[in-house]
């Protein structure tokens, strides 16, 4: 398969496993990816045909991935725990390559014990990102959580040095003790002394590129994804561990200077980590979906190779009980022996406490990217020519393990650690404090439209409330109770207004298609603007007729300017149509209302107070709704009358037909609010958003919300208020 093919698949597999991952709640999204990646081999076979060289596959995935784990590490955490992570990152994957590398060549004569040795060196890193997913429902201790990081920032590397010499023995055929320990304390300290000085000399260069002013946001984000491929690189020239190196200059280069000491290095940091989510998210995707697309490639040659189904699925099995075992034994003893800090007592002072948490530790060190990422690095030959031993069938085992042992994961870690329910934020809770918070910006805003103090500022104004207005009404239409009855109305007043629209367009056939086509394109953008959305800005402004939609579809391309006199005009019929329709809006609900017996005043006052639905009748919402459309009407009246000499007297009427300049007694102003809405967005946006900052501090001052209520509100507004400046 042509290699862009290839990487177009790969891309589209990853969407489509995020995609799927919002509606399969209960597994984790390496296991969708990885089904994904089965589902696309089985369906492209040839795309299982991925070959990929040794180097650029370490390069180009793990390099990357462990750069940036180093980057996100607590340093001071982990130099508190640095000697039991350092035991399970190095001594627990010596002890377990020697354990399982020894009972897979004894179950497997035909697999070599170097090969074997191999094999269970590319098992050993762990994967905790593998159970980011289950981050929302299951709580780690701070303790575990810094071991399961640091463990696996260190035994990533420790596994990759290890898999390197057991491949080369098993390529060359000889081995020697003696030599083997000279070249892995080279490779091992070499290349953490490389990664120091280079890591310390990278960031020195662009320490004084940024004092001096000569680098960008931009420049400083790629030159950060650009190091540890430079890192590694130079790292092997200097025959010592790049992947090692890379960790080392990782944990050096991270920023560690005073927070928020300046808006430049805050918006690095913040571009930076989300660049860098972008790219781990992507590489890890991708590595997950091939190795589904690996698994039918594997498991096809190891069948025809004599080897029962049976036995390959009790061999995986094996490893991962082995796996899970030593690795369970060896933390209970690290937790029975542990001191705390703050109690002084040791884990054998509460025994079932100590094998609790071994018990979560081991089960949420599962494999995975990295694993797959070493194992096939496997070579296709060794020295003589000769194919190297059972390759398919080890790149079988290890591509099943990983998959079992997240499956473990997936399933086990939910049961045996505790809740996450710490921080958690109730959604009533915090819905009916968004409500508090926009109504009050609303009536804040419209305020300041009131008093016509700075009539620029109007035009942006009204739009900002129209928003506000519409984030309101998301909030107050979408809860369970309502949302049936809020979208029942909803249907009906676009129905009301849809047969208002053809009154109105009755004779239209005999204007002009390219006409009618602006004066949709008009409608829809004034709906819009209001904050209808999707087919509620469309009704009346939608051709029936497939030329009619080519038509308009063409207005988007018409660069040709049109007169001035015309195109306010344009606007100025789309505002009266738009006028009329919310008048068979405000029909349509005040006929709803009506129709009870009263009783939704009272009802009105309940979700005044508490925001909530759950004894709200249909005539309750309708009046809400009937105040939202009167404002709607309102608003296109404040537009129409915007800039003009003297109020017009009585109501606007929409007249069909061609119109080419303004009428009389009105005075073109539609251009002009415009230019003073874009002009003046930001400002007022700005504004508007800080109103809503001050509104949540007075609601936790005064003990209405509390502290983790407001912090997810602020976010909210922050993340608003960063999208605003970029």
């Amino acid at each position: 398969m042509e290699l862009f093919e290839l990487v177009l698949i790969l891309l589209a597999s990853v969407i489509a496993s995020a995609v799927l991952d919002q509606f399969v709640s209960r597994a984790s999204l390496p296991l969708i990816q990885i089904a994904v990646g089965v589902a696309v081999a089985l369906a492209v076979p040839s795309a299982r045909e991925i070959s990929i060289e040794s180097e650029l596959f370490l390069v180009l995935f793990i390099a990357p991935l462990l750069f940036n784990e180093a980057r996100e590490s607590n340093r001071r955490a982990l130099s508190a725990h640095k000697w039991p992570i350092m035991s399970l990152a190095i001594a627990l994957v010596l002890v377990t390559v020697l354990i399982v590398g020894f009972t897979l060549n004894l179950l497997v004569p035909s697999i070599p014990l170097a090969a074997a040795f191999a094999l269970a060196a590319a098992l050993g890193p762990t994967d905790a990102a593998a159970v980011a997913a289950l981050g929302s429902t299951v709580k780690l201790s701070g303790r575990q959580e810094t071991l399961l990081s640091g463990e696996s920032l260190i035994n990533d590397a420790s596994g990759v040095v290890s898999f390197q010499f057991a491949v080369a023995a098993a390529v060359t055929g000889a081995f020697s003790a003696v030599d083997a320990a000279e070249s892995f304390a080279w490779l091992f300290f070499g290349g953490i002394a490389a990664g120091l000085a280079i890591g310390l000399s990278a960031r020195i260069v662009m320490t004084l590129l940024l004092r001096r002013g000569y680098v960008s946001t931009t420049v400083h984000v790629l030159y950060e994804v650009f190091s540890p491929f430079a890192i590694f690189i130079a790292a092997e020239s200097m025959h010592v561990s790049g992947i090692l190196a890379v960790v080392a200059a990782g944990l050096v280069m991270v920023h560690a200077g005073p927070r928020l000491s300046s808006s430049d290095d805050a918006r690095r940091q913040l571009v930076s980590k989300s660049f860098w989510e972008v790219i781990v998210f992507l590489i890890n995707g991708v590595l997950f979906v091939m190795l589904g697309m690996q698994l039918p490639l594997a498991v096809a040659p190891t069948i025809q190779n004599d080897i029962s189904l049976v036995f390959l699925l009790g061999l995986v099995a094996l490893i991962t009980f082995l796996i899970l075992l030593i690795r369970f034994v060896w933390v209970c003893v690290m937790e029975l022996v542990h001191r705390d800090a703050l109690t002084g007592k040791r884990g054998w002072d509460d025994p079932r406490r100590a094998l609790s948490d071994a018990l979560v530790t081991t089960v949420a060190g599962p494999k995975g990217a990295v694993t797959l990422s070493i194992i096939l690095t496997l070579p296709v030959a060794v020295a003589s020519g000769d194919p190297f031993p059972q390759r398919d069938l080890m790149v079988f085992l290890a591509s099943a393990t990983i998959l079992l042992t997240l499956l473990v994961a997936d399933n086990v870690l939910p049961l045996v650690a505790p809740k996450n329910e710490g921080g958690a934020v109730d959604a009533e809770e915090l819905r009916a404090a968004r409500i508090k918070v926009l109504k009050a910006t609303v009536r804040e805003l419209e305020g300041h439209m009131r008093e016509h103090s700075h009539p620029e500022y109007e035009p942006a104004t009204r739009l900002a409330v129209a928003r506000y207005r519409a984030r309101l009404n998301r909030e107050r239409y979408t809860a369970g109770a309502s949302r049936e009855r809020a979208m029942a109305l909803q249907l009906g007043v676009l129905a009301a207004q849809r047969r208002r629209a053809d009154e109105l367009q009755r004779d239209a056939e005999s204007i002009p298609l390219a006409v009618r086509a602006s004066f949709f394109y008009v409608v829809r953008a004034v709906r819009s603007s209001l904050g209808y959305m999707r087919a509620g800005a469309k009704v009346g402004a939608s051709f029936r007729s497939w030329r009619g939609k080519l038509l308009f579809a063409a207005h988007h391309l018409d660069l040709r300017p049109i007169a001035d006199e015309r195109s306010e005009r344009v606007y100025y019929d789309a505002i009266l149509f738009c006028i009329e329709l919310e008048r068979a809006a405000i029909a349509y609900l005040g006929d709803v209302v009506s129709s009870h017996c009263g009783e939704e005043r009272s009802q009105v006052r309940v979700f005044e107070r508490d925001g909530s639905f759950a004894q709200v009748s249909e005539a309750s919402i309708a009046e809400m709704m009937l105040e939202e459309h009167e404002w709607y009407l309102r608003s296109l009246s404040e537009r129409v009358s915007f800039g003009q000499e003297s109020v017009r007297e009585g109501a606007f009427a929409f007249e069909p037909g061609v119109h080419d300049s303004m009428p009389a007694d009105m005075l073109p102003s539609m251009r002009a609010q415009f230019r003073l809405a874009r002009e003046y967005a930001d400002e007022v946006d700005a504004a508007a958003l800080s109103i809503e900052l001050d509104f949540i501090r007075r609601l936790v001052h005064d003990n209405q919300i509390g502290e983790d209520v407001a912090r997810k509100m602020r976010e909210d507004v922050y993340v608003l208020q960063f999208s605003l400046h970029e």
